[in-house]
């Protein structure tokens, strides 16, 4: 009876209320297709600064190690 409520009836009720739960608003942006922008701005505020247009990649110099 554990196994039928664990391997059966506990996916398919999951599946069914996966089909009612429905984001509440879709972000507008595009390229942000899981809304990580938007539940980040809800975390820690929105920065209100345009993205950049080309973005530039860091240069770092190479690390040394000493291996005397």
């Amino acid at each position: 009876m554990t196994a039928f409520l664990i391997f059966v009836a506990l996916p398919v009720g999951l599946i069914v209320l996966s089909r009612f739960v429905r984001p509440d608003e879709r972000d507008p942006r595009h390229g942000d297709a899981l809304g990580a922008s938007l539940a980040a701005g809800g975390l820690f505020g929105g920065h209100g600064l345009t993205p950049d247009e080309r973005p530039v990649p860091e240069d770092p110099e190479p690390v040394r190690f000493r291996l005397d």
